[in-house]
Formats: C-alpha cells, sequence, structure tokens
C-alpha cells in the first residue's frame, strides 16, 4: 500500500514540476512579447518607462492612465467647442438665409423703380415734344405781333391806327391763348415728376425766365376753363388752379362741366392770385336714393369748365 502511494505521488510530483517548467517557458514567451510590445514606452518622452518588466509595467499602467484621463478631458473641451462652433454656424447660416431674402426684396424694388424710371422718361419725353411745338407755335405769334407793331409804328391816320391795334390786340390774344396752353402743358408736366426735380427747368412764362411757380389757367366768354389741384370727397372741398387773376371771387357759384356734361356745382370758398378752393355742392335727395355721389365727377388733374350761376361773371 505504501508502495504505490509513493509511486502516486512521485508522479504527481513529476507532473507538477512538467506543468511548472511549461508555465514558465509559457510565462516567460508572454513576458518577452510583452516587453518587445512596451519597448516603445522607454523611448517615449511622455511616458519615459523602465527597461526592466516590473517596474515598466507599473509606469506604464501610472502614466498611460494619467495620460488616457488627460485626453479624455481634451476630447470633452473639443467636443463643447464644436458645439459652439455648431451653433454659431447655424446663426450664421439664419443670418444669411435672412439677408437672401432682404436681397431678392431689393431686386425687386429695383426692377420696381426701374419700371417707374422709363415710364416717367417717356412721359417726360412726351411732354418736351410737345412743349417744343408749342413753344415753335409761341414763337410764330411772337413775330406776327411784331410785325403788326412794326406796321402800326408807320401808319398815321387814326382810322389806320385803330385797325392795326385791333390786329396787334388779336395776335396778342392769339399769344396769349399760346401761353395759356404752354401753362396747362407745363402743369401737366409738374404733375407728372412730382416732388423730383425739374432737369429742364421749363420756365412758367416761356417769353420770360420765371422766379415763382405758378399755374396758368384759360377762359373763354364767362366761362372758365381750369384744372382740379386737390379735390376731398370726404369734407367736399375741392382746389382749382384758377384764382383772382382768372375772375374768381368769394360767394360765387358755378357749375362744374366737364366735356360739356354737368358733374357738379361749387361755391367759391376762398381765392389766391392763381388758386381757389370752393365747396362742392349737395346732390338732391333724388340723387342721392339713385346712388350718385357729389363729388363722383371730380378727378385730381383732372379739366373741367366752370360755368357762372348768374351767365355772368363778377368781374365782367
Amino acid at each position: 500500500m505504501n508502495k504505490k502511494l509513493n509511486i502516486v505521488i512521485r508522479t504527481l510530483g513529476v507532473l507538477a514540476a512538467i506543468a511548472a517548467g511549461v508555465f514558465a517557458y509559457l510565462l516567460k514567451g508572454k513576458i518577452e512579447t510583452a516587453m518587445i510590445a512596451t519597448n516603445f514606452a522607454v523611448t517615449d518622452t511622455e511616458i519615459g518607462a523602465a527597461k526592466e518588466f516590473a517596474p515598466r509595467m507599473a509606469e506604464i499602467s501610472a502614466k498611460t492612465t494619467a495620460l488616457l484621463t488627460k485626453k479624455r478631458e481634451r476630447i470633452t473641451e473639443l467636443e463643447g467647442n464644436k458645439k459652439d462652433l455648431e451653433a454659431d454656424v447655424a446663426d450664421k447660416k439664419t443670418k444669411i438665409e435672412g439677408l437672401t431674402a432682404n436681397v431678392a426684396t431689393l431686386e425687386g424694388e429695383r426692377a420696381d423703380l426701374t419700371r417707374k424710371r422709363d415710364e416717367l422718361t417717356g412721359q417726360l419725353a412726351e411732354a418736351n415734344g410737345k412743349k417744343d411745338a408749342l413753344a415753335a407755335e409761341l414763337k410764330t405769334a411772337q413775330e406776327d405781333l411784331v410785325k403788326e407793331k412794326e406796321k402800326v409804328a408807320v401808319l398815321f391816320t387814326k382810322e389806320q391806327l385803330e385797325a392795326e391795334v385791333a390786329k396787334a390786340n388779336k395776335a396778342q390774344e392769339n399769344m396769349d391763348k399760346v401761353k395759356n396752353k404752354y401753362a396747362a402743358l407745363r402743369n401737366e408736366y409738374r404733375g407728372t415728376i412730382g416732388a423730383q426735380p425739374d432737369p429742364f427747368k421749363f420756365p412758367e412764362d416761356p417769353t420770360v425766365e420765371a422766379t415763382t411757380e405758378g399755374i396758368a389757367s384759360s377762359f373763354g366768354a364767362d366761362t372758365i376753363k381750369t384744372r382740379i389741384l386737390v379735390i376731398d370727397p370726404s369734407k367736399g372741398i375741392v382746389c382749382f388752379t384758377a384764382g383772382e387773376n382768372d375772375g374768381l371771387k368769394k360767394g360765387e357759384k358755378f357749375e362744374v362741366l366737364q366735356n360739356g356734361v354737368k358733374i357738379g356745382a361749387v361755391s367759391i370758398a376762398a381765392t389766391k392770385a392763381s388758386s381757389s378752393v370752393a365747396e362742392i355742392h349737395p346732390v338732391s335727395e333724388k340723387e342721392e336714393k339713385e346712388g350718385k355721389s357729389a363729388t363722383a365727377g371730380f378727378t385730381r388733374g383732372g379739366e373741367v369748365t366752370l360755368s357762372p350761376f348768374s351767365g355772368k361773371l363778377a368781374t365782367r
């Protein structure tokens, strides 16, 4: 029994020795592999590990832990910076989109202004053509007037003088009509350009350089042809380009005609030299029931004729 036990013990000892040898061999191989794998840590300036296995492993463990902690902190910091940059990019993108929308709006406004400029240029060219035609007509009338006056200068008899004076007065009337046409055209042109500066600086009187602005009106026998400057339907007030110089007086009442058709009636409330303000008469109850308005026919810039209720102008 003891002999068998000794054999077993010896066998176990041999097996243990073989296992220890194998383990030592394997461990040595792993240590050598680990030493080869960690050789970089010896020359690395941040780690600076020892050449021996145990201290090298300890230094690698401690220093790599510190390095990893530092790198993780740096990564966290960079992630924060990344979020800030993304927010800044989003903000700039929003601003760019806003600016793009503003540019589109400005482009639309520019196109609209260009169209209006072209329209005004066309109207200005048309007005300039009319002005030239009237200027030529005015020049002809002036020349005729000069000729008539020259003829009068060489006449001696009273009858001849009176006849020539009548001709000269007729020529003067013709010139006045031309001036009135010129003034109406100039007023239309001024209304076209509005508050813009007049690039051609047309004078009020084509025969004399004007120093003040004015609006001319023309009149026939016991009627006054004028233009509507301003109309306020809510207050029943209208302003004409005719005034005291054209024979209007405060309190006079007129029928207002347009193309020969009555569009209303007014009473002159106030006058100036070349303009007047009038109150529009209300329509009758019958006309009001029919849906007619006292101010329907009055339009800003419209040309009208004032015909006095009495049939005669007060100044005549």
